[in-house]
């Protein structure tokens, strides 16, 4: 079982808010809780920033990073260009000495091996002599793997700067071990399924895991002094976190005349699963040499480990604003990772495969026999509401076929069940059930109250109640909001003697009279 993303079952409340957001469908629902379907996630991380009860994590591998930073071990942080967007509260250089001050012993910038990323991601797109599909976002990796195998043909079969700069670094440093720090669920999973060790950083964090441990550690970041980053990024891969950022380093913006633009670029789930969409029925059509996709809406820099509210033209200024930074202040790279020998001994190469999940096609009677059993028989019975997480009826009823849903899913059926649970007890009652709303119009008359007060075949939903008996002790209710319990009371005219219990459900706005008739103990009394 794959434990990078993890689910509490005890906080899950069954509200399908995550199923909704999730745009592969990769939830599954077991007796009212939540389960991740592994082999359809791709690790985006929606589910973990929108579930409102914080029922989803990311892996927190806290005690291996306790253990590597009290070894002897030479550590190093490869932090993601990412990371002034997620600490905007910080000075530049105050998050690189908190890092220094735990232990760490070299900081690297991930995206400074996205200049050799990229310049791979020239020739590939050379050799291939068609358009390309950027490998760098793990989540978009993960989507064509599983959903769009057909096009991984398209797809860079190129190491993303993570993995890149993990084994050049690893390459130099004998016996060291990399800490990748980034936004991203999806990395955690990126760096599991990484066979090759050199290529694997020995453990992937968060950036809202680093803030965790470092509060935990008492450290005020905000306090310290700034420090220098030992391996910065070029300006040109700087800002590789935004949308457009391998395009643009690539230099492949320019509008080339007659052909229109060389390079798109697009970032957000939805907008990347139309443009497959697009692309599966007609590659002629996208005349493009390079696309790059980023799963998060507006790139890295919105990854679901950047907790803020700092809107994304916010986020990207953070990002300007640090490049501006570095170019003031002239960092000097370490010019040893030039190395063409240690350069050329690693290979930029990996291979995509289709992780496709195989399911049996479902029998059209079983869909029949499903949506049946939630009152769905007829075509226009299927709301298609979209309340469950599926976006069709159909859709949801093959979930349930192969036991990724349950039935109760869906919202319009149990209310209508509720609903119709609550009329028959209503209905089945042996004492007077009187329901009004606030203007004391009547909204229930059961049977039995019909009867006791001689209204058996009228139509009554909609008349004030004092037509019929003294309205009062209900309005006394709901004007004072108490309740009147077992109080005994006569209408019409003493001919009639009650038990009652009367209360207000001010949030829908009613009262409830649940009245019994003691008429034959009372007259037996006297």
């Amino acid at each position: 079982m794959n434990d990078t993303l993890i689910v509490k079952p005890a906080s899950c409340k069954d509200c399908h808010k995550c199923l909704r957001e999730c745009p592969v469908a990769a939830i599954g629902f077991k007796d009212s809780q939540a389960f991740i379907i592994e082999e359809k996630c791709i690790y985006c991380g929606n589910c973990i920033k929108t579930c409102p009860q914080g029922a989803k994590s990311a892996l927190f591998e806290e005690k291996k990073l306790e253990a590597f930073l009290e070894s002897d071990s030479y550590l190093i942080a490869s932090i993601a260009p990412s990371f002034v967007a997620a600490f905007p509260d910080l000075k530049p250089g105050q998050l690189i000495q908190a890092l220094k001050l735990i232990g760490f012993d070299y900081i690297a910038e991930t995206a400074e091996a996205a200049a050799r990323v990229v310049k791979q991601f020239k020739k590939e797109r050379e050799k291939m002599n068609s358009t390309l599909i950027t490998s760098c976002c793990p989540a978009v990796v993960n989507l064509m793997e599983k959903h769009y195998p057909k096009l991984l043909p398209q797809l860079a079969p190129v190491l993303s700067p993570m993995m890149l700069q993990t084994a050049e670094l690893k390459n130099k440093f004998d016996s060291a071990r990399v800490i990748f720090i980034g936004p991203c669920l999806a990395k955690i999973e990126e760096s599991k399924n990484e066979k090759r060790r050199d290529y694997r950083p020995d453990i992937v964090i968060t950036f809202e895991h680093l803030r965790f441990f470092l509060e935990k550690k008492g450290i005020k970041i905000s306090e310290l002094d700034s420090a220098e980053v030992d391996l910065p990024a070029t300006h040109l891969t700087a800002d590789y976190a935004l949308s457009g950022g391998a395009v643009k380093a690539a230099d492949l913006l320019k509008a080339d005349p007659g052909c229109g633009n060389k390079a798109l670029h697009l970032s957000g789930l939805e907008n990347i699963i139309n443009f497959l969409e697009d692309f599966k029925k007609d590659k002629d059509k996208i005349e493009v040499e390079l696309v790059e996709l980023l799963a998060c809406s507006g790139g890295c820099i919105n990854g679901p480990a950047i907790n803020n509210d700092l809107s994304i033209p916010l986020k990207e200024l953070e990002v300007h604003n640090y490049l501006s930074f570095s170019k003031q202040n002239n960092y000097k790279k370490d010019q040893s990772l030039k190395n063409e020998k240690s350069i050329n001994e690693i290979s930029f190469r990996r291979r995509h495969k289709s992780k496709k999940m195989s399911l049996p096609e479902v029998p059209e009677s079983e869909i029949r026999k499903i949506l049946a059993s939630i009152a769905k028989e007829k075509k226009e019975e299927e709301k298609d509401c979209g309340g469950c997480g599926y976006s069709s009826c159909r859709e949801k009823a093959a979930a349930v076929y192969h036991g990724f849903a349950e039935k109760k899913m869906c919202i319009p059926y149990m209310k209508s069940r509720a609903e119709s649970l609550s009329q028959i007890i209503v209905e089945s009652s042996h004492n007077a059930i009187i329901v009004v709303n606030d203007q004391m119009k009547i909204q229930k008359f059961n049977p039995v109250a019909k009867e006791l007060f001689t209204q058996k075949n009228r139509e009554l939903q909609g008349m004030k109640l004092d037509k019929f008996m003294d309205s009062s002790s209900f309005q006394k209710t709901w004007n004072l909001n108490q309740r009147l319990i077992h109080q005994k009371c006569s209408y019409k005219n003493g001919s009639i003697t009650v038990d009652q219990t009367i209360f207000a459900l001010r949030e829908h706005k009613v009262i409830v009279g649940i009245l019994t008739d003691i008429s034959e103990q009372e007259d037996n009394v006297k």
